[in-house]
């Protein structure tokens, strides 16, 4: 046979090939490469093929002595790479795709796949310039602006992200891939709707989209609907049982819903838990404590209010601190504030759990907090090959991680009273003296102003909670409260109000209870001045249950706007009896519904008093240590000594 009847053979079996039919293509391939070992496309194809029929290894020694028969060949370097790409072998990838890219420069679809490798490195700026000269050298492919756009939402620079992204949706329209996409970049502008609208689409091309499933139950949390959402949480995990983050979304949507026991929360979390590999302690050491901080929070966010106070008064004779943060970008300002607050820095984006598990024992960490629970950008599964002989869940999260491997819960007697909470917890929970938090108040925040009802409006009452915690229960608990007190409103502030069909389902929610519209207003996120100052118009807070509000509740109280709050029965229920509490504020804490109601029309009868508490309540949170950094880290350090020494 001469080489040109070897080709016409060839080219019969990739047209085999391509057709689908594996097993035909692969039978063709093997007696070909049987009678001319040495026919380089023959190699290479059967190594594709083992590759995509889940042999892998073999595979890639096919294509690899494809690439040794015709070492200047880009493709089979191209395909060597998306070999080891698929077996995680992410060095030898990147080797693979520079060396087709070094031989092809203008191969598309060469630079489109390192990005998909750099990408997952944490090396965004590079993976972007690949994806950028992909769509340059082939513009016309929706499949790499939909690449393109994702790698620009990591850099935060969405409005590119928006661009390339509905480039990706008008190139290819049947592409579920870039309707996702879309869709994500719709719901970090704040565009629910039109998020949710391209949700839907991914999954009528492919009902089997398990991130699209994920994604739509974000949306559909973030706007209130969280019921609506626990069907695709669920479709989400049985689609991707091995991705972590698919159980961690589910769980902390539970811990929002209404209508569900601690008891059943508890038992999804410990499921969750016991898929994750165990590992035995590692040794102690006796000296200066190491403490490790983990978190994707070490910017403008929540958790850094708290965070900032412990990294400042850490006595650093006693306690010597790291922080790892697992963050695509270099932050904001707030990460420069905290980076020089820490001893050691460590950027673990890019970091695979085993590389992460080896640094903290290099780093010979004593005791290793976790800041994010199961919320987004978590690193639990990392916690669970216990790279610390002590590990602690704090702050960014209101319930029990499930993991074996975390040893303790940081808490105190009021948000988990002692014989109330145990059950629900994993961990052993170790309560702090005077309070589990420490509010660090924004530099930014404007004074205090006059209350507001004494204009003679009439009383504004306020929420500014994430929806997903304003459920059906808690609006029909505040229409009482609007029903029972005339000429009275509420604010509502939250970053999914900006979408009008949400506004819309909220009002009509209030409707159902005989709430004008006109008494709700709904605010979005405040982004060309203070956002606390919208405080300036609320006389009374309203907590949300079960899952009080943390952060919302400590900026309303140093606006001087005291919050209702209602005393549930687990740790989630109970952070707002937790702050009231510990500011001498026990006559704010309602221990049922009918209650939070009386307690709410009481208060806004009562006008003089509740001026006298707003003009106090800055140095109430002084006075009582809420925003004492010093005192409240002197308690900490004991705790950690005291989980040190058990």
């Amino acid at each position: 046979m001469d080489a040109s009847q070897i080709d016409r053979l060839f080219d019969e079996i990739a047209g085999v090939f391509e057709s689908g039919d594996l097993i035909e293509a692969e039978r063709r391939c093997h007696s070909l490469c049987d009678a001319h070992p040495t026919y380089a496309p023959a190699v290479g194809l059967m190594g594709v093929i083992l590759c995509q029929t889940g042999r892998g290894e073999i595979g890639i020694q096919f294509i690899k002595k494809a690439t040794e028969l015709a070492p200047d060949e880009a493709t089979f370097f191209n395909n060597l790479g998306i070999g080891y790409t698929d077996l995680k072998r992410l060095d030898e990838a990147l080797c693979a795709f520079n060396r087709a890219i070094e031989l092809a420069p203008n191969n598309a679809q060469a630079h489109n796949n390192i990005g998909a490798v750099l990408r997952p490195l944490g090396r965004l700026q590079e993976a972007c310039l690949h994806y950028a000269r992909a769509v340059e050298i082939t513009p016309k492919s929706g499949q790499f602006w939909a690449n393109y756009a994702n790698v620009l939402m990591d850099l935060d620079r969405v409005e590119e992200a928006d661009a390339a992204a509905q480039t990706a949706v008008n190139l290819s329209p049947n592409y579920a891939v870039a309707h996702n996409n879309l869709g994500t970049v719709r719901q970090r502008r704040g565009q629910y709707s039109e998020a949710e609208d391209h949700f839907r689409k991914a999954l009528n091309l492919d009902e089997d989209y398990a991130d699209a499933h994920a994604n739509i139950a974000e949306v559909l949390k973030d706007t209130g609907r969280i019921k609506h959402a626990l069907p695709h949480y669920e479709r989400a995990r049985e689609l991707a049982p091995t991705e972590a983050a698919m159980g961690s979304n589910h769980l902390l949507a539970l811990c929002a819903l209404d209508g569900i026991s601690p008891t059943e929360i508890a038992a999804a979390h410990l499921a969750w838990g016991g898929t994750q590999p165990s590992a035995p302690r590692v040794t102690r050491s006796n000296r200066r404590l190491r403490v490790g901080y983990v978190s994707p929070d070490f910017r403008r966010h929540s958790v850094a209010y708290f965070l900032e106070p412990l990294l400042e008064h850490h006595d650093r004779g006693a306690v010597e601190v790291f922080a790892y943060a697992n963050m695509p970008t270099v932050g904001d300002s707030v990460t420069q504030r905290l980076r020089g607050l820490a001893d050691h820095w460590r950027n673990v984006f890019a970091w695979d759990d085993r590389i992460f598990v080896e640094q903290v024992r290099a780093d010979q960490i004593d005791i290793l907090l976790d800041l994010a629970g199961h919320t987004r950008g978590n690193r639990l599964t990392a916690f669970a090959h216990r790279p610390a002989p002590v590990q602690m869940s704090y702050l960014g999260y209101p319930a029990t991680t499930g993991l074996g491997a975390m040893d303790f819960r940081l808490t105190d007697s009021w948000a988990d009273p002692p014989g109330m909470t145990e059950a629900f917890h994993c961990e052993a929970l170790l309560r702090l003296d005077g309070g589990f938090l420490c509010y660090k108040p924004d530099d930014e925040a404007p004074n205090v102003a006059q209350l507001p009802a004494c204009r003679g409006d009439g009383i504004v009452f306020g929420s500014f909670n994430n929806l997903a915690k304003v459920n059906k229960t808690v609006i029909g608990t505040w229409a009482a409260i609007l029903n029972a007190v005339p000429r009275s409103r509420l604010i509502l502030k939250a970053k999914a109000l900006c979408d009008d069909a949400t506004v819309t389902r909220i009002t009509e929610s209030f409707a159902l209870h005989g709430i004008d519209p006109k008494r709700i207003e709904c605010l979005s996120w405040i982004v060309d001045s203070s956002p606390l100052a919208a405080y300036h118009r609320v006389d009374i807070a309203l907590d949300t249950f079960p899952y009080n509000g943390t952060t919302t509740t400590c900026e309303a109280l140093w606006m001087g706007v005291p919050t209702v709050t209602l005393a549930g029965d687990w740790h989630a229920a109970r952070v707002g009896v937790s702050l009231m509490t510990k500011l001498g504020l026990n006559d704010w804490i309602a221990p049922d519904r009918n209650a939070y109601v009386m307690l709410a029309v009481e208060r806004a009868n009562r006008l003089d008093a509740l001026a006298h508490v707003r003009s106090g309540l800055r140095n109430r949170m002084a006075d009582q240590g809420l925003t004492d950094g010093a005192r409240f880290v002197t308690n900490l350090e004991a705790a950690y000594r005291e989980a040190w020494n058990k």
